[in-house]
């Protein structure tokens, strides 16, 4: 047997994905039921080794089901866990030797490369918990909406945006869409994640957090969470 042996299993309920060493071995678990297809552990990977589900033709317009990421290039992954440090919903866990490695433990935590994360913990529908360390604002951009998609309003998990109902009279004019409850929005990114127009935009605007970090790592990996557009990475 040659060494290092990766292996990636795939199930509904989770993506495990495994490299075993000569003398240990390293696992990153997905659970796919706790993901809301935010795309935050695609956009920080420092290798681009993650990448969300198969929107586009596949999928005009997808559900949350459809953008949860996968790690589609495991070669790339070099386990170094900001993946999951940063994500909001608690959706990934890093193994070694089969134990879990606990958020404080993970070496770019424990190490100091990346700042502590101030959050505050939600819950949400669906049970889920988010763990909030950013603030956004959300742009819709009503004449690239795709009319009756419904798309950002499906995969938002705090509500935060509801679909305009149809005016009464055809002459009357309103929204496609509305943020109706921006104090609720958790900034997690899943609506720009699923839009396949591009007409709603999520802008991190803060970013909570505390301590030391290196500058060589944190600040890019600042600017990449930040890069919300997928259609634009997509399309150029």
């Amino acid at each position: 047997m040659s060494f290092p042996k990766i292996s990636r299993t795939l199930t509904q309920e989770e993506e495990h994905v495994k490299v075993q060493f000569l003398t240990e071995s390293l696992e990153l678990i997905l659970n796919r039921s706790k993901c809301v297809g935010c795309g935050t552990c695609a956009r920080v990977c420092p290798k681009e080794a993650i990448s969300r589900g198969p929107v586009g033709a596949s999928r005009r317009f997808p559900t949350t089901e459809d953008i949860v990421s996968e790690l589609y290039d495991p070669h790339k992954c070099v386990f170094c866990g900001t993946c999951v440090v940063m994500c909001p919903f608690g959706a990934l866990t890093l193994k070694k030797d089969g134990e879990i490695i606990n958020l404080a433990d993970i070496p770019i935590v424990a190490q100091k490369v990346v700042p502590k994360i101030e959050f505050e913990a939600k819950k949400l529908k669906n049970d889920r918990v988010v763990k909030q360390y950013a603030k956004a604002t959300v742009k819709v951009i009503d004449e690239e909406c795709a009319k009756g998609c419904g798309s950002c309003a499906e995969v938002c998990p705090s509500g935060s945006i509801e679909i305009a109902k149809r005016p009464e009279h055809g002459w009357e004019m309103s929204k496609n869409v509305e943020v109706v409850d921006p104090d609720a929005c958790v900034a997690c990114g899943a609506c720009d994640n699923a839009c396949p127009t591009g007409a709603l935009q999520l802008e991190i605007t803060e970013v909570k957090t505390s301590g030391e970090f290196s500058k060589l790592f944190w600040p890019p990996l600042l600017e990449r969470l930040k890069t919300l557009r997928w259609s634009k990475k997509e399309g150029s």
